[in-house]
């Protein structure tokens, strides 16, 4: 049976932490036709997984591995960090490969830059973008779970409801407003349909959700750095 090692560390460094227990778990994953058992070791700050397969093909199967590991790497340190009261934070970045050599695998979902118009690298909208994020607390809590469901997939359609509910939130002067009325005011500035909404907020299988999570958070950046002037229709049509 293969066997694929993952290892990374525990943050901050200084504080060693170390499960004296060695937890093992098992996953089965029918689309890629595997059973895996994740066994894990921290130890003074280090993290090793080792995780046995039924068969390993590192271009198919590498990422999700990976993505697994790092949940129960990210979980077994968050229960230390409830246990213990530390704030910490978990890293598992290197993967040494059978042929000798370290990879460093990442969750990525690059096609969804393609949906992002409210902050293009290197330029002043980025900037614009920045000091909106900063200065709402609610809206930076959103941003970082649409960015963890990249890397969470279990976690990732509650990651969207939480993210599409803060945006509504954090409208500024609407915050005596009812649900519904905040919902229509969100849906008639952002040029968004209910049933775009809907398919996120709602428990949803389809595999465009996150794309439509991100347009809608890209969307609401626009609509901030506009000084919250509904965003109109010729440059962003109805959402549907």
């Amino acid at each position: 049976m293969p066997s694929v090692r993952f290892t990374g560390r525990v943050l901050p460094a200084a504080l060693n932490v170390s499960i004296p227990n060695h937890p093992t778990f098992t996953w089965k994953a029918d689309e890629l036709g595997l059973d895996m058992t994740f066994h894990v070791q921290i130890q003074d700050g280090s993290i090793t997984i080792d995780c046995d397969v039924t068969k390993f093909d590192e271009s198919a199967h590498l990422v999700p591995l990976f993505v697994r590991a790092s949940e129960i790497a990210r979980t077994c340190v968050d229960l230390v960090a409830f246990t213990t009261g530390n704030g910490l934070t978990t890293v598992l970045d290197i993967f040494p490969n059978p042929a000798g050599t370290s990879v460093t695998p990442a969750a990525q979902r690059p096609s969804l830059g393609a949906f992002v118009t409210a902050s293009k690298m290197g330029t002043a909208d980025f900037d614009k973008a920045l000091q909106v994020v900063l200065a709402e607390p609610i809206l930076s809590m959103a941003l970082r779970d649409l960015i963890e469901a990249i890397s969470s997939p279990a976690r990732a359609q509650a990651n969207y409801v939480r993210a599409i509910r803060a945006t509504l939130r954090s409208y500024f002067g609407m915050h005596g407003a009812s649900p519904e009325t905040r919902w229509l005011a969100l849906r008639e500035h952002l040029q968004i349909s209910r049933s775009y909404l809907q398919r996120i907020t709602r428990a949803s299988t389809q595999t465009d959700v996150i794309d439509q999570a991100w347009i809608v958070m890209d969307r609401f950046l626009e609509y901030r750095k506009r000084g919250g002037q509904p965003l109109p229709l010729s440059e962003f049509p109805l959402l549907t």
